[in-house]
């Protein structure tokens, strides 16, 4: 018998026979994360910080709507900053600190498409 696998014993009931799988605590431990992962998986959240500055900058009415519908989703956690310091880059594209990396955009419906790939 291979010890990799599982023993089964016969174990006699009534007047049925059960059947049981007897796994080692390796194997029942690992059959359990594998359950309460799949049970309880949570994607992280992601943090992101956004310069008023910047946002006045390279947002308009359509682009607005559309960052307002990304920042519902229940991942995302997001704060407005009046400045974050980063004026040079500020003044040439829209940008935000994503997880504390600054991510930037050729216009906002890059940075937008970009900050969509972060929640995948």
């Amino acid at each position: 018998m291979n010890s990799d696998e599982p023993t089964m014993h016969f174990i006699s009931g009534s007047d049925k026979i059960k059947i049981t799988n007897i796994y080692s605590y390796n194997e029942r431990s690992d059959m359990m994360k594998n359950l309460l992962s799949k049970v309880f998986s949570k994607k992280a959240k992601i943090q992101i910080e956004f310069c008023q500055n910047n946002l006045d900058r390279f947002l308009n009415e359509q682009t607005i709507a559309d960052y307002g519908k990304f920042l519902e989703n229940p991942r995302i956690q997001y704060k407005e900053y009046e400045c974050l310091s980063e004026c040079k880059l500020c003044k040439k594209t829209p940008y935000a600190k994503v997880n504390g990396q600054i991510m930037s955009g050729e216009d906002s419906q890059d940075l937008l498409n970009k900050l969509y790939d972060e929640l995948k």
